[in-house]
C-alpha cells in the first residue's frame, strides 16, 4: 500500500532502478559538450584525465557506499553532516548539495536547447556575448521543466519506469555515436598533436606544466568530474530502495564503472574524429561551434547526415532523462532539510503518492526562475563542479566522526583501510575544487557561506543550539582554499607551479582533517531523523532515542 502520511517515502526501488538512475544522473549534457572543453584543455591527455576525475569520483562513492549503507534515507546528502556535525555544518554540507541540485534541472534543458537551436534557430536568439534563449525559447524551456515536474508528481515508482525506459537509450548512442566517428575518420595521427602549437608551445619543465595545468582544468572546468558525479544519486533515492543496504554500494559502483567506460570510448572517439586541419594551433585552439554543438558539427564534417539526426534526438533524450532525475532528486534534498529543520518546515510534507511535492514545486519554481538567466553550458558547469564537490567533501570527515559516534552500528558494507582512505579522499576533493578554478570558488564559497551565516543568525535569535563549535571548521577549510587560489599558483602573488600549488592544498587539507573530526558531536544530533539499517530489519528511528 502506497504511504499517504507525511513523513514516510514509498519502498519500491531495486537494484536495475537505482543502477539506471546512476547512469542516467552522469550520462547527461556531459557527453554532448565535455569531450570537446576536455579536448580543448589536455589535447590527447583527456583519456588521462577521464581515467583520473573516474579514480577520483569512485574514491568518494566508496566512502559514500558505506555511508548510505548506513544511513538509508532519501536526501542523506542533507542529512548526514547534520548527524555527525550538528546544525551549523549540516546546513552548509545540505544547502551545497541542494543549490547544485536545484540548478542542474536547468542547466540540461539550456543544454538541451543549445543543441537543438541548431536545426531550430528560433530556439535562441543573439545576447551580445553570445547565444540566449529567445522568448519562445524560454516557454519550450519552461514547458519541459513542468513536464519533468509532472513526470515526478505522478510518484517514484513512474519516475523509475521513465528513466529505466530513456536509459536504454542512452547507453546505446554514445557508443554507437563513437564507433561509427571512429570508424569514418580514424585520424590517429590526432593523438600525438600537441596541445599548442610550435608557434606557442613552450619546452622542457614548462611544457609539463602546462599539459599539467590541461589535465586538472579538463577535470574541473573542463566538465569531466561535473559529468561523473551522478553515482550519489543511488544515496539521494535510498529512502525508497527496497534493499538499500545492498543496492546502494552496488548501484554507485556499477553505474560509475559504466558511465566511465562509455566516457572513454567517446572521449577517444572526439580525438581521432576531428579533421587535422583544425588543429593548426594545437587543442587548445580547436573551434566547432559553427553547428550548435561540437559532435554535430564532426557528424555534418563528415556528411553522417544519420548521426547528425540521433545526436539531435538524443540532445533531447539524454539532457532530458537527466533534468528529470535531478529535479526529483532535489526535492528529496529538500525534503529531508525541511524534515531537519534546516529549510522551512513545509518542505518535509508528501503527497498522496509519498512525493515530496512542496519541495518539488520549489525546486521547480527556482529553475524557472534560473532560466531567465540563460547561462550557458560551459558557464556553468565548472561554478556547480565545485558546489558539488564541496558538499561531497563532508563524506569522509562524515564516515570516521559517525564511525566513533556509533561504533557498534552494523554497516552492510565497510569501507577498509578508512582510517586512511578518508583523509586522502579528503585531499583529493580538496583538489578537485581548486581545479575548477579560481572565479567558480569564489562564486561557490560566497554562496554557501553568506545563506550559512544568515541561517546561523536567525538559528541564534530563535534560541536554537547551532553546535557551532562542530561546525566552524567549515569556514576555515573553505576560507584556506579561496586563499590559496587567490595567492598561490601559476601567475598569483606567490608565484608556483601546478604541482606545487597541489601540494600546498595537500598539506592544508590534511592539516583541516583532523580538527574536523575532532570538533565531532559527541553524540548524533538529535535533530536528524535518521533511518538506520541494523540486520537487515527496516528501522526509522529518531536519533534521541537512538542516544538513549
Amino acid at each position: 500500500m502506497v504511504p499517504t502520511t507525511s513523513s514516510q517515502l514509498s519502498r519500491s526501488l531495486g537494484l536495475r532502478s537505482l543502477t539506471l538512475a546512476v547512469v542516467t544522473s552522469t550520462i547527461g549534457s556531459g557527453w554532448l559538450f565535455a569531450p570537446f572543453y576536455a579536448a580543448r584543455a589536455a589535447g590527447s591527455a583527456s583519456l588521462l584525465a577521464w581515467l583520473l576525475g573516474g579514480a577520483l569520483a569512485l574514491a568518494l562513492a566508496l566512502v559514500f557506499a558505506e555511508l548510505g549503507a548506513l544511513v538509508s534515507s532519501s536526501g542523506a546528502l542533507a542529512q548526514i553532516p547534520l548527524l555527525s556535525h550538528g546544525r551549523s555544518a549540516g546546513f552548509i554540507g545540505g544547502w551545497c548539495a541542494w543549490i547544485a541540485y536545484v540548478s542542474l534541472p536547468t542547466i540540461e534543458v539550456l543544454a538541451m536547447l543549445q543543441y537543438l537551436a541548431s536545426s531550430l534557430p528560433w530556439l535562441t536568439a543573439d545576447g551580445g556575448a553570445g547565444q540566449v534563449l529567445s522568448g519562445a525559447g524560454l516557454v519550450v524551456a519552461a514547458l519541459l521543466m513542468l513536464a519533468m515536474a509532472w513526470i515526478n508528481l505522478a510518484g517514484v515508482t513512474w519516475l523509475a519506469r521513465w528513466i529505466e525506459g530513456l536509459t536504454a537509450w542512452k547507453l546505446v548512442v554514445p557508443l554507437l555515436v563513437s564507433l561509427t566517428l571512429m570508424l569514418s575518420a580514424g585520424h590517429w595521427s590526432n593523438l600525438g598533436t600537441p596541445l599548442v602549437g610550435a608557434a606557442t608551445a613552450v619546452a622542457g619543465a614548462a611544457g609539463s606544466g602546462v599539459a599539467a595545468s590541461g589535465v586538472v582544468g579538463a577535470i574541473g572546468a573542463g566538465g569531466i568530474l561535473f559529468s561523473l558525479l551522478g553515482f550519489r544519486t543511488a544515496m539521494d533515492l535510498a529512502g525508497e530502495a527496497r534493499h538499500p543496504q545492498r543496492d546502494v554500494p552496488l548501484a554507485m559502483a556499477l553505474g560509475l564503472g559504466i558511465s566511465l567506460a562509455i566516457y572513454l570510448v567517446l572521449q577517444l572517439a572526439f580525438l581521432v574524429a576531428v579533421p587535422p586541419e583544425l588543429l593548426a594551433g594545437g587543442w587548445a585552439q580547436l573551434r566547432l561551434t559553427a553547428h550548435g554543438g561540437p559532435l554535430v558539427a564532426i557528424a555534418l564534417g563528415l556528411g553522417l547526415g544519420w548521426v547528425v539526426t540521433l545526436l539531435l534526438s538524443d540532445a533531447v533524450i539524454s539532457p532530458g532523462a537527466t533534468g528529470l532525475t535531478y529535479l526529483g532528486v532535489s526535492a528529496r534534498v529538500g525534503w529531508m532539510m525541511g524534515r531537519c529543520g534546516l529549510l522551512p518546515a513545509g518542505l518535509g510534507r508528501l503527497n498522496r503518492q509519498a512525493v515530496p511535492a512542496v519541495a518539488l514545486l520549489c525546486s521547480l519554481g527556482i529553475g524557472l526562475l534560473l532560466l531567465l538567466g540563460g547561462p550557458s553550458w560551459q558557464k556553468v558547469v565548472s561554478f556547480l563542479t565545485a558546489t558539488l564537490v564541496i558538499a561531497l567533501a563532508m563524506g569522509p570527515v562524515s564516515l570516521l566522526a559517525l564511525r566513533r559516534q556509533l561504533p557498534e552500528e552494523p554497516r552492510a558494507f565497510r569501507l577498509p583501510w578508512a582510517e586512511l582512505w578518508c583523509p586522502l579522499t579528503f585531499v583529493a576533493a580538496s583538489w578537485a575544487i581548486l581545479w575548477c578554478g579560481r572565479s567558480a570558488l569564489e562564486g561557490a564559497v560566497a554562496l554557501v557561506l553568506g545563506p550559512a551565516l544568515l541561517f546561523n543568525l536567525v538559528q541564534w535569535r530563535r534560541g536554537r543550539p547551532l553546535q557551532a563549535r562542530s561546525g566552524a571548521w567549515w569556514w576555515l577549510y573553505l576560507g584556506g582554499l579561496l586563499a590559496i587560489s587567490e595567492l598561490i599558483g601559476p601567475g598569483r602573488p606567490l608565484a608556483s607551479s601546478t604541482g606545487g600549488q597541489a601540494a600546498v592544498v595537500a598539506a592544508f587539507a590534511l592539516a583541516v582533517f583532523p580538527l574536523a573530526l575532532a570538533t565531532r558531536l559527541p553524540q548524533i544530533s538529535a535533530d536528524a531523523r535518521v533511518e538506520l539499517r541494523s540486520a537487515g530489519a527496516s528501522t526509522t528511528a529518531d536519533t534521541t532515542r537512538l542516544r538513549r
